[in-house]
């Protein structure tokens, strides 16, 4: 394999996919909308089952996402349109390609493999890489910026809304304490590193940096902010009857995507399908365990 090229399953394998075509139900005919399609597995697994009689939009802010994706839906020709942009913008990029209304749409929310195992695009705590994490590295600030200018108060504050960290206050502490002596963090094992002398580690099953890389990640993507637009939108954008399925990774974005689905039931907007969130078998989980934490729901505009 030459270098830089990637396995399908190497850029992010899906999860939860013979659950997933059977809630989202799609068929011939129909136009659906990837918010972030990733590698495009999810994609290609609509398109084949539609035996490539749909039409497939595909968004994500990650250029080589959308490299890779294009290369994967090659097959399918012109029912493929791929936008490099925001889930938030989705309104406008459904009528950039010329459609008003979407009868699929979903989203697969948080990081993939290849940006996990990229160790220079920093999201690991084990590979050593700059502290970048934007899924977009042509716009916003890394997260190398974030801990250089923030107070000790904003980043506790960070830590405890997007990673609720337990010891929030310990680790931001430790950051200004270590920059006051004119060390910059910018490399990601400095910053684990620093995690693991500050946070106890006794009892623990998870690294001890894990809740700390989450909350940055999410704060530099604006994820939660990017989650409430994007599934507003989404129910703007859905046909009478249309589906809206969204995978998430940890409880924060879980919880908005719950919420949200029981304040539009609420409405009578929509029509909640998975009253719990639809989660991997055992098998899946052994043969693939980055999807030990992903959680499934979906919702029928009505």
């Amino acid at each position: 394999m030459e270098s830089g090229q990637k396995r399908d399953w190497e850029f992010h394998r899906p999860v939860l996919v013979s659950e997933f075509l059977e809630l989202m139900s799609p068929g011939p005919g129909m136009i659906i909308c990837d918010g972030t399609i990733g590698g495009g597995g999810l994609a290609e697994a609509i398109m084949e089952r539609v035996e490539g009689q749909a039409r497939l939009i595909g968004i994500d802010r990650d250029a080589d996402a959308l490299a890779f994706a294009s290369r994967r839906l090659s097959r399918f020709g012109s029912a493929i349109t791929l936008i490099q942009g925001k889930f938030s913008e989705l309104g406008r990029h459904l009528e950039q390609a010329g459609v008003s209304k979407a009868d699929r749409i979903y989203f697969d929310l948080g990081v993939s493999s290849y940006q996990l195992d990229n160790a220079e695009r920093g999201f690991s705590f084990r590979l050593d890489g700059p502290l970048d994490m934007r899924f977009d590295q042509s716009s916003g600030e890394p997260v190398s910026q974030v801990l250089q200018r923030m107070s000790e108060k904003e980043l506790e504050r960070i830590f405890r809304e997007y990673g609720e960290e337990r010891f929030s206050r310990r680790v931001a502490r430790e950051i200004v304490r270590r920059r006051k002596r004119g060390l910059k963090l910018e490399r990601t094992l400095e910053l684990s590193g620093l995690i693991e002398d500050v946070v106890p580690r006794r009892g623990q099953r998870v690294h001890p940096a894990t809740r700390i890389f989450q909350a940055l990640r999410m704060y530099v993507n604006q994820e939660l902010e990017e989650l409430r637009e994007g599934l507003k939108q989404s129910l703007e954008r859905l046909s009478s009857g249309g589906r809206v399925g969204v995978f998430s990774y940890e409880s924060l974005s879980d919880r908005e995507v719950k919420n949200f689905f029981r304040a539009g039931e609420k409405a009578g907007e929509l029509g909640v399908i998975t009253r719990k969130p639809v989660v991997p078998r055992m098998e899946e989980m052994l043969c693939n365990p980055r999807s030990r934490s992903a959680k499934l729901r979906v919702a029928e505009r009505n």
